[in-house]
């Protein structure tokens, strides 16, 4: 799309004004990731550049620029947390949890773990553990671990392949990575 000379112009003066309050609300709504907040900074004004015919009123464009900073850090953040869970799950065959949280990310927390090298040897140990703590399961919980956290299989089709509720197969499954993270730690404890 080409904008014509007032339209680039109200552009440029948009990002001069603009682009350094929204680099830090980026980088603010971002944990303070530096090269995530440029990108989604850059990603911001490439929206408004796109959409810069359709905006009427230049002058009071702070708001929807903040409007659309909120809404496309949200996105960086969720895309974030995907990726962190595509790293971290392989390793540990285990999924991430309602609310985005890792179940292991708990566990280091709990650990008082800080860097992330520490973190990923820590959840290492516990897959290991679990694995060992796999033997020891009831019939039932072995189920819900092979469908639930090693297959990764949705909720909703693990109570279905069980032949229980959907609220069933949250409480096992709930209840069965309590157990393990229990059991894991008492083995870190040794």
């Amino acid at each position: 799309m080409k904008l014509n000379a007032e339209q680039e112009a109200a552009f440029n003066r948009i990002v001069k004004r603009y682009y350094g309050n929204i680099l830090k609300f980026c980088s603010y709504a971002l944990g303070g990731d530096r090269s995530a907040a440029e990108d989604c900074t850059q990603d911001i004004f490439l929206v408004l550049y796109e959409r810069m015919a359709a905006l009427r009123d230049y002058d009071t464009i702070g708001g929807w620029l903040y409007k659309t900073a909120g809404n496309i850090s949200k996105q960086y953040a969720a895309s974030r947390r995907r990726e962190r869970e595509k790293f971290a799950a392989p390793s540990t065959g285990f999924p991430a949890v309602e609310g985005g949280e890792l179940p292991l990310d708990s566990i280091a927390a709990e650990n008082n773990i800080k860097s992330e090298e520490e973190r990923i040897a820590e959840e290492r140990t516990i897959a290991r553990a679990a694995a060992a703590i796999g033997k020891r399961l009831k019939p039932k919980d072995e189920q819900i671990l092979e469908l639930a956290f090693r297959q990764k299989r949705p909720l909703k089709e693990v109570a279905a392949r069980l032949n229980i509720t959907l609220s069933a197969a949250k409480s096992r499954a709930s209840r069965l990575w309590q157990k393990i993270s229990g059991l894991a730690r008492e083995l870190l404890a040794d």
